[in-house]
């Protein structure tokens, strides 16, 4: 039985702007999860756990856009917003895409979120620290080194999927202490459930 048995993640990180919608890099981080046998469920917003196949439909909100329909645009962005941020709230940790060259709006505003609620976040963006936005660096864990090398490897902050699985697997094996920031709500109220 593994530490993070039952942990709830949220894969947050680019849509609108990046031309597979976001999808690609999340069915590659479910796999790899699934692979490392870790016993974690992870909420993808691109399939959203009410069967939506691929989150938002982009074209449909490009035609409502282009046509003056703003109403119903702003109707429709309101449903995905609540639901997203909604399973923001519920997830145990979240797990980050970071790409500084395409506008980030919903991430950053689930990031936000989940930085409010003091929730472990893994940022994945690629040349890490190097490559970081920079407002950024007072939501990820602080430094302490002066070191590049060291201080890469105090933060939250990792080059790809496979980097994250790994400390995922440190943490669920114990390897890795697991920080205040914490809180397996499943997991709490399991061993509540157990003790009646």
């Amino acid at each position: 039985m593994g530490v993070l048995d039952g942990a709830i993640g949220y894969l947050s990180g680019p849509m609108e702007f990046v031309k597979d919608h976001g999808v690609e890099w999340r069915r590659k981080f479910i796999r790899l999860v699934r692979e490392a046998k870790l016993d974690i469920d992870l909420i993808d917003p691109t399939n959203k756990p009410d069967k939506n196949p691929i989150g938002e439909d982009p074209m449909y909100q490009v035609n409502l856009q282009e046509s003056g329909k703003f109403r119903d645009l702003q109707e429709y962005v309101s449903d995905y917003r609540h639901k997203d941020l909604r399973y923001t709230d519920i997830s145990d940790f979240l797990i980050v895409v970071v790409d500084p060259t395409v506008p980030q709006w919903g991430t950053s505003n689930e990031t936000y979120t989940a930085e409010g609620q003091h929730k472990p976040t893994f940022f994945i963006v690629e040349h890490g620290l190097y490559n970081l936005p920079r407002w950024l660096f007072d939501v990820i864990d602080k430094i302490k080194s002066e070191h590049p090398v060291a201080a890469q490897q105090e933060a939250n902050v990792y080059e790809s999927v496979e980097e994250v699985i790994a400390e995922l697997q440190l943490l669920d094996r114990g390897d890795k202490p697991l920080s205040r920031e914490w809180v397996l709500v499943r997991k709490i109220l399991e061993q509540q459930r157990m003790e009646y």
